[in-house]
């Protein structure tokens, strides 16, 4: 049986779950203290108190961004091809962003400011962030690019190198599409059939 939540740890989550709704509603720029702890029925000292203040706060977003999107990605299926999978969590990484593209760029240090520090480590320490959330999210894509590559799907290369460039890939067309940059009836087979073709 779990162990029940302290009135403390209650909050903080109904802070960090109302935080996230009105990130992905009306961007970071609706994170306010007194906005949301109202909502909540608090007094803005706990956003203090729990978090050290509204940086700890974004800080704990972010945590929870890495969290939900490695869930998801998780839920894919894996097969007894490789190459397929690992597009197969692609299109889920491009799901997840498309549905939470506030979140997902906050995630990445592309919006709040220097309140988000993602502190990104990959070609010095083979790592992605200090945030151990993250670390995970990218070791299941890391696994992935290692199957094929045991396969014989792709060379002899170092799986997190090589992570790193399908990482730049999907992440960079992510964006693009978050943006608007891509207008076809049907970007998804637009974007993945010419390489699925490739990658057989």
């Amino acid at each position: 049986m779990p162990a029940r939540r302290s009135a403390s740890d209650d909050l903080r989550a109904r802070l960090v779950d109302t935080a996230v709704r009105r990130l992905e509603e009306s961007g970071p720029e609706a994170l306010r203290a007194r906005q949301l702890t109202a909502e909540v029925g608090t007094s803005t000292q706990a956003v203090y108190t729990l978090f050290g203040g509204m940086a700890g706060l974004f800080r704990e977003i972010v945590r929870e961004g890495f969290i939900r999107f490695d869930r998801h990605v998780a839920e894919v299926p894996a097969t007894d091809d490789p190459v397929s999978d690992c597009f197969a969590q692609g299109m889920a990484y491009r799901g997840w962003a498309l549905r939470h593209p506030q979140l997902y760029r906050l995630m990445f240090g592309l919006t709040g400011g220097d309140r988000v520090h993602a502190e990104w480590d990959m070609t010095g320490a083979g790592t992605v962030s200090r945030f151990p959330e993250a670390q995970v999210a990218f070791d299941r894509l890391v696994r992935a690019v290692d199957r094929m590559r045991e396969a014989g799907r792709i060379g002899p290369v170092d799986p997190v190198a090589a992570t790193g460039q399908i990482w730049s890939a999907t992440h960079g067309y992510v964006l693009l599409e978050i943006a608007g940059f891509f207008g076809h009836p049907d970007t998804e087979s637009y974007a993945t059939k010419p390489v699925l073709s490739r990658g057989r």
